[in-house]
């Protein structure tokens, strides 16, 4: 039985929870609750509680954004089938290093696949803390295979339009937000990201 559904109302829910946080491809942001205010604050600590790290919340020094998608996974009952991590590097190593734990989730080539809901958008992400990171799908692989850690961010996808892609994430101006992506022909063109892949999502 498929987890789409649920996986796709526990993403939304939580974004309502959030304040209906938006970053439209035109237009200003518009931000509703943030990391570091009540009661939010406790909701990013539903989110560390997943990967076993309850001391954490919205006040630690952490991004969050991977523990949010092992959040919603969980949530949706994906059981075993996903590998639960509060890196979105470590969930992708494992996928890419375990294929047969995880036979219903895989690393595609951004440029050439199409989107799906419930798939999950990966890009690069740089930081003051962190390594250059690879700025294609096949440095990425390279990456993980040798087991090279970078900074990177994931969203969910929960909606396509002609021309454009709603991903919802966690950690995205410090709140859980549903952001807009150029497409084109359903696969992302978006120049503001160097993306890494498409984790296409069977589960």
């Amino acid at each position: 039985m498929s987890i789409q559904s649920d996986l796709l109302t526990t993403a939304t829910n939580e974004w309502k929870r959030w304040g209906f946080s938006s970053a439209p491809v035109q237009g200003p942001k518009s931000i509703g609750g943030r990391e570091s205010e009540q009661p939010y604050v406790q909701f990013v600590n539903d989110y560390w509680v997943t990967v076993g790290k309850p001391a954490r919340n919205g006040k630690s020094p952490y991004p969050w954004s991977a523990a949010f998608i092992s959040f919603c996974f969980k949530t949706a009952a994906a059981g075993t089938g996903f590998p639960y991590s509060e890196s979105h590097w470590g969930y992708c190593q494992a996928i890419l290093a375990r294929p047969r734990s995880y036979p219903k989730l895989e690393l595609m080539t951004p440029a050439s696949s199409s989107l799906s809901v419930g798939d999950l958008l990966w890009a690069a992400r740089g930081g003051p803390d962190c390594p250059t990171p690879p700025d294609s799908y096949d440095g990425a692989i390279r990456a993980l295979r040798a087991g090279n850690w970078f900074c990177s961010h994931a969203d969910l996808v929960v909606e396509l339009r002609d021309g454009e892609v709603d991903v919802i994430g966690g950690n995205v101006s410090d709140s859980v937000t549903r952001s807009s992506y150029k497409t084109a022909n359903g696969k992302i063109r978006d120049p503001r990201h160097a993306w890494l892949a498409v984790i296409r999502n069977g589960l």
